[in-house]
């Protein structure tokens, strides 16, 4: 590979792991189409970015527990939920056309979109976090803990619909090698009541914990180009630290709107490359 390949890899791979970490996502996104622009068959495109997705995750984790943000309970019991909708997406990219089902994934991802940016500067789960134990709804968890910021953040749950949701965010973050918190996110938000710089936080564990085993897929299967793979995910690193360190000092409103654009490009992607490019 000539040194400037190396060089643009590595750039590209800050940019990810910079603007994926502020927004809770792997970066996927945006690494998927980049393989795929460069003649990459797309199931390599998939297996190749969930390790630097990995890579990512685990930088944005790190950064995220100094903060005192990341959910740690939450998160590793949406990241198990997780696993094997992880192993079945890469099983499922082996022999199931999934046309149609990536263009119905795009509009909703669209919807998505929209409520993301549409999203006021005041967090919209302020009810959920002011909530005591005695407001909290039979066979709902709750979650309490300050932060290192010494913001405190109450809120809660129901356990088994997190399953659920955390479940289809494996198969469809496995499939379609685009990290998964671009579903993950919205949902912890709009759904389960996490504030938003708490859903990013955890999101960014659960993305790790989830690309481990879809890598691990995607490897079994010979899908993963390990040189592109490492140089993004060494630029990933980097880029990760600088972006959960911007995501701190960001409004809930703003975070949101950028997040939407993230997830307006991913819809718009999965769309095109399903529909008007065959």
């Amino acid at each position: 590979m000539p040194w400037y390949e190396v060089v643009g890899f590595i750039a590209f791979g800050f940019f990810v792991g910079t603007y994926g970490s502020m927004v809770g996502v792997g970066g996927g996104f945006l690494i998927v189409p980049l393989l795929l622009f460069l003649g990459v068959p797309a199931r390599q495109a998939a297996g190749t970015s969930l390790v630097a997705v990995l890579l990512n995750g685990v930088s944005s984790t790190l950064s995220y527990l100094r903060q005192k943000r990341v959910d740690i309970k939450s998160g590793l019991i949406f990241s198990a939920a997780g696993i094997p909708g992880a192993l079945l997406g890469a099983y499922v990219d082996q022999h199931v056309p999934h046309r149609v089902f990536t263009v119905l994934f795009g509009l909703l991802l669209i919807a998505v979109s929209v409520r993301a940016f549409l999203t006021r500067d005041e967090e919209p789960e302020i009810p959920n976090v002011r909530a005591t134990a005695a407001d909290t709804p039979e066979n709902h968890t709750t979650r309490d803990f300050v932060d290192a910021m010494g913001v405190h953040h109450r809120y809660h749950y129901h356990p088994w619909a997190a399953v659920a949701v955390s479940a289809a965010t494996g198969f469809l973050a496995s499939m379609f090698g685009i990290g998964g918190g671009t579903v993950q996110v919205p949902a912890m938000v709009y759904l389960f009541g996490f504030p938003t710089h708490v859903a990013v936080a955890t999101s960014q564990l659960i993305i790790f914990v989830t690309a481990v085993f879809g890598s691990a897929s995607h490897a079994y299967y010979g899908d993963i180009l390990w040189l592109q793979a490492l140089l993004l995910g060494l630029g990933a690193i980097g880029g990760a630290q600088l972006g959960a360190s911007l995501a701190s000092r960001m409004r809930p409103g703003p975070l949101m709107r950028w997040f939407s654009a993230a997830i307006a490009f991913t819809a718009l992607y999965l769309i095109y490359n399903s529909t008007l490019k065959h």
